[in-house]
């Protein structure tokens, strides 16, 4: 078994995403660049010069078969998550992948079972998760220095409106897949996952997508999330934790850098800055090698239970905003009774609904295909 600085690496994809991985390759010694593929063979031998390795392919399947390889590290388009890594598992290799995994929750779970069945490491690159300023933000909520955490706001928002990818149905575009997870990810990282109601509301572009959006969760303990997401206008990328007792401002969403404790009368009692780093990608590549190089199949940091958590969540939002991406079945022609209870509307019920509910035996509720952890119970 190879040790950390031994992880050999095919990156698939020359985007941005693909260069920022190759510079944290070669700027660590966590692992190697074994190899770059695309669907055009000049652009992939233009990056391989770029970033200082050999090896470079003009196809997909030839890079995910190069037989050096330990790790396919995918950054192509959305909408070819789901080919891109199925093709790396079925040639027996290792995954870390783009966010968000897959277009749907469909998608994502046919992957996660495929790995499982060849028992191989795959694994979501939602990097916040990784970043080790996370730790600090979660000491500071534990500490109580602002009391018990009710309410968090977050935007994150790019002028992205001309890019290919972005506005294009047939690559998976639309903010909500772009920086819209980033912020559901956020919020389960504060609050957890424990929704019993979800809102949304956008603005769509000319071909029907979302240019922004703005998605209301609503937590079973009475916590609520505002999450504001665009591809039109820069935000300043900040979130807010209000408690009973102060709050805490975040600096970049995207990336931590640094966060503010405010008291109750608005005075800010202390700052935090974050470690210096080289791309912040490090973190998360650093626990797949240490994860692949254990034999686990996925990170503590994000397992797929959680990757699975927020796919549900975005199925049901786009589902509420009518967005369908053209490689997708029309949600309404599926049929009923294969809807995964994962994927029940996230809707409380007025207190005369959920009475009966609340009464129900957990059989009961079992049987009738029903999930308490979407549907909110009588207060």
């Amino acid at each position: 078994m190879f040790g950390i600085g031994k992880l050999n690496v095919v990156i698939l994809g020359t985007g941005y995403m693909a260069g920022l991985m190759a510079e944290t390759i070669r700027g660590t010694g966590i692992a190697k660049i074994c190899a770059v593929g695309s669907r055009n063979y000049e652009r992939a031998r233009e990056f391989a010069k770029e970033y200082g390795f050999k090896k470079y392919y003009g196809s997909y399947e030839e890079a995910v078969d190069d037989p050096e390889a330990d790790l396919v590290y995918i950054a192509t388009p959305h909408t070819v998550h789901y080919e891109n890594v199925k093709m790396a598992l079925e040639h027996g290799k290792n995954v870390l992948c783009e966010k968000p995994f897959a277009l749907n929750a469909a998608q994502a779970e046919e992957l996660f079972a495929l790995a499982r069945d060849r028992k191989l490491f795959c694994q979501e690159a939602m990097w916040i998760r990784f970043l080790p300023f996370y730790e600090q933000i979660l000491n500071v909520l534990r500490k109580g220095t602002i009391g018990e955490p009710v309410m968090l706001t977050a935007n994150l928002g790019y002028n992205v409106g001309r890019v290919s990818r972005m506005v294009e149905p047939e690559l998976g575009g639309g903010a909500l897949l772009d920086s819209g997870v980033c912020l559901l990810n956020l919020a389960s990282m504060i609050f957890g996952d424990d929704i019993i109601r979800i809102n949304s509301h956008c603005t769509y572009t000319d071909r029907g997508l979302d240019a922004q959006e703005t998605v209301t969760l609503r937590y079973r303990d009475g916590k609520m999330a505002e999450l504001t997401s665009s591809m039109t206008g820069i935000s300043d990328r900040r979130a807010v934790i209000c408690g009973t007792e102060g709050y805490i401002v975040i600096d970049n969403v995207s990336n931590f850098e640094g966060l503010d404790v405010f008291d109750s009368s608005y005075n800010r009692v202390v700052t935090y800055k974050r470690q210096k780093q080289k791309t912040g990608y490090e973190y998360e590549l650093e626990a797949c090698a240490k994860a692949i190089h254990k034999g686990e199949k996925e990170c503590a940091q994000m397992p797929q239970s959680q990757t699975m958590s927020v796919m549900h969540m975005l199925d049901y939002i786009r589902q509420q905003l009518g967005i369908v991406f053209p490689q997708e079945v029309p949600q309404e022609e599926a049929p009923a009774k294969e809807v995964s209870p994962a994927t029940a509307p996230y809707e409380e019920k007025t207190p005369a609904e959920a009475a009966p509910a609340a009464e129900a035996a957990p059989e009961e509720e079992a049987a009738a295909g029903g999930d308490p952890a979407f549907t909110e119970i009588s207060e």
